[in-house]
């Protein structure tokens, strides 16, 4: 009878021990295909991605926080414009009524950016970031527009006198448009310095000093673009550092919470789970007695499963002479702390 028992606890010790080597090896199957996809969270908690995704996730937020800066270009744009329609007294009347209506277009296109901003439609959410990428575009294409017209329609013009605006959009171009840098942006900025430097010198009155001007208007205007630059780097790499740390942080969390999903799992596999959730709720509170206090109660007739399984096949090989290798015990007898019997 007690090698009967004996080999009793031995299949069911086995059995018990395939059927975690089984659930032990399809939770790493899927692990490992979560990895290989590409995608995924190893067993330390580290975030698993491309190098492609995460250069597009750290575009997307690069591009986010520029966009704040982007209400100075059009703050700048709309001073220029004022000037424009005040200071020069002598201008004709045509001239003062385009540029009162490029300070429309400034306000409706400002006004465009507003439109969906704080909507809970997804139709008017995808508008709205569409109008993100499109009005920033829209805006320096009015400003050079608005420039070029400005020095068309005067009838006499000197490089100096729109100098110190061509130096602040050579600047703002690189600091307040939310584009990225490479193609793009250095497309536009070179663009807007040879705009700003030619079309002045070619609308001017000829005389001796002008190619001293010229030279000039050269060296600030790079020096605002390189400014303009430099300022473009530093912000880069502060939002980078920013990006890199929240994605540390993020790493972190996971490494915690998946820590603490492993502990509560391996309390629920010993303790019972009324049980382990008053163990957590004395844990979690301020008090001072959650480890001077004894979890124990008593239960009145109460059954061991394993005892029930020696018993019964203690009976099939002794008494029906079944032979032991055709009585398993599945693992559907095994029940936990809270199942019923």
């Amino acid at each position: 009878m007690e090698a009967n028992l004996e080999n009793g606890q031995k299949t069911i010790a086995s059995t018990s021990k395939s059927h975690s080597q089984r659930q032990t090896t399809s939770r790493r199957r899927q692990n490992d295909s979560d990895v290989a996809g590409g995608v995924g969270i190893t067993g330390g908690g580290v975030v698993i991605l491309p190098q492609h995704v995460l250069n597009e996730l750290y575009h997307n937020y690069s591009i986010k926080q520029r966009r704040s800066g982007l209400k100075w270009f059009v703050f700048a744009a709309a001073l220029f414009n004022i000037w424009t329609i005040g200071i020069p007294w002598d201008q004709s009347a045509p001239t003062r009524v385009i540029n009162c209506c490029m300070l429309l277009a400034y306000l409706a296109l400002t006004a465009l950016l507003h439109i969906g901003r704080r909507s809970d439609k997804p139709a008017l959410r995808r508008f709205h970031q569409i109008l993100l990428i499109i009005v920033p575009r829209a805006l320096w294409l009015l400003s050079i527009l608005h420039f070029t017209v400005y020095v068309i329609l005067q009838p006499s013009f000197s490089p100096r006198d729109l100098l110190g605006w061509a130096i602040l959009l050579n600047f703002l171009v690189y600091v307040t448009l939310p584009l990225q840098l490479i193609f793009l942006g250095l497309s536009i900025g070179c663009i807007t310095y040879f705009i700003c430097l030619s079309l002045p010198v070619g609308y001017s009155h000829w005389d001796s000093l002008l190619s001293n001007q010229l030279a000039a208007n050269a060296v600030l205007i790079a020096t605002a673009a390189l400014i303009g630059l430099l300022y473009y780097f530093m912000g880069e790499a502060k939002q980078k550092r920013a990006f890199l740390e929240a994605k540390k942080s993020l790493e972190v969390k996971m490494v915690i919470e998946e820590q603490s999903a492993e502990q509560e799992r391996l309390l629920l596999s010993v303790l019972p789970k009324h049980v382990a959730i008053k163990m957590r709720e004395d844990l979690g509170s301020s008090s001072s007695e959650a480890f001077k206090k004894i979890y124990m109660s008593r239960h009145e007739n109460v059954r061991n499963i394993n005892n029930c399984a020696l018993r019964f096949l203690a009976i099939a090989t002794t008494v029906l002479a079944v032979p032991l290798m055709s009585v398993q015990i599945t693992p559907s007898c095994v029940c936990t702390w809270d199942s019923p019997w």
